[in-house]
């Protein structure tokens, strides 16, 4: 994968280096095309030093190749991170000023804006004038984040966070269908119940699936919400998230959302059991003994109610999979089954299987979570236009 990454003048530019860093970790060709203006934020030595290429500064340096066309030629992708309100105005205007408006014009790949800047700048109805101008047209820009900025102000306009940057250039380069605003509730983490004021019991569930799921989601054009157990990885801020412990909290989380959404997936691991009393202070006996029961079973109860989303279920089996995978799909009503091992438990990869209740089976492999996330996406997508346009 080739990337030519333009910097621009921002102060979110030295996340940019961040960018270039985790690209050339996934083996990508990385060239820095840096304005005038960024270089007052970023060095072209810190760009080359982590791109290992030479660092692109000015359109009229002499040279054996017409710059912003041969890079136009190489490159698989544009993208251009942070994006001001000045390179945005330019590209929706088709001035071509510098190397990386001439660079832009003369691309006809696809093109990533990712804005940077004040709230007030990103308000301002001729910028978003130019934003809509560009979608329209077929390039890519991503909303910016909400929080603290520059100023010293709170709102929208942050540079979004670097892993959603680098999953959304995955997204493109590889060919991800378009969700076209496609409504996901997601569960995901772990459930604990009281032993007693201190004691837990639960499982080693990461959260991982959930999160890549919510990442392939929004960078795939979805709208996502998630009901979240706890976890052990990081959710960036700006997701939406309902944060719950117990089984019983994040069923009622669940049922609150359920007539939302296009598509549950419930990539939560939920424990079975709870004990049957909850010991109302920290234990100090030498020995210990509990009694359990059986906790509802979430998607069973939520699988009660009619209507029902498209309903995507997961089953963790180590031994004869796909017979208990199918059971499970008839006995919670779901439309699909994900079956993965133990192995993946606390993993960036698992082995999995996608069983449909039309009887179709999709074998993966060995993939990372990212990859299994969005091939749940392109099985809901295929599903979900099937019921609703009757075509794939």
């Amino acid at each position: 994968m080739n990337i030519v990454l333009g910097i621009t003048g921002s102060i979110a530019a030295y996340k940019s280096l961040e960018l270039i860093r985790l690209l050339k970790k996934d083996g990508a060709d990385v060239k820095v095309v840096l304005t005038e203006s960024g270089r007052n934020f970023v060095t072209p030595l810190s760009c080359q030093t982590l791109s290992g290429n030479e660092v692109y500064l000015d359109q009229f340096v002499l040279s054996k190749t017409i710059k912003h066309l041969s890079l136009s030629e190489w490159a698989d992708i544009l993208v251009i991170a942070p994006a001001t309100a000045n390179i945005i105005g330019k590209a929706a205007n088709g001035i071509a000023d510098d190397l990386l408006s001439t660079t832009f014009l003369s691309f006809g790949k696809s093109v990533l804006f990712v804005p940077a800047m004040d709230t007030g700048m990103w308000d301002n109805k001729i910028l978003q004038e130019n934003v809509k101008t560009l979608r329209r047209i077929g390039y890519h820009v991503m909303d910016p984040s909400s929080g603290s900025l520059a100023s010293g102000k709170v709102g929208r306009g942050r540079f979004p966070a670097v892993t959603i940057i680098y999953r959304k250039i995955l997204s493109l380069t590889h060919g991800y269908k378009d969700l076209r605003g496609m409504k996901f509730l997601v569960s995901g983490g772990r459930t604990e119940e009281d032993i007693d004021l201190v004691r837990v019991i639960t499982n080693r569930s990461s959260g991982r699936m959930a999160r890549e799921l919510l990442y392939a989601i929004i960078c795939r054009g979805g709208i996502a919400k998630a009901v979240i157990g706890e976890v052990t990885v990081d959710f960036p801020d700006d997701m939406d998230t309902v944060n719950t412990r117990t089984s019983s909290e994040m069923l009622k989380e669940l049922e609150d959302h359920m007539a939302w959404c296009d598509c549950l997936i419930m990539a939560a691991a939920v424990g079975d059991y709870r004990p049957c009393k909850r010991i109302s202070e920290k234990l100090h006996d030498r020995s210990l003994t509990l009694q359990f029961e059986r906790n509802q079973d979430i998607l069973k109860e939520l699988t009660r109610k009619k209507p029902l989303p498209l309903v995507v279920g997961f089953s963790l089996e180590d031994s004869d999979d796909q017979t208990r995978g199918k059971a499970k799909m008839t006995s919670k009503n779901c439309d699909m089954i994900v079956l993965n091992n133990s192995s993946a438990i606390a993993s960036d990869h698992s082995k999995a299987v996608i069983l449909k209740k039309d009887g179709s089976i999709m074998k993966l492999g060995e993939v990372t979570k990212w990859q299994l996330a969005n091939s749940i996406l392109d099985a809901c997508l295929g599903e979900y236009n099937i019921s609703h346009n009757g075509q794939n």
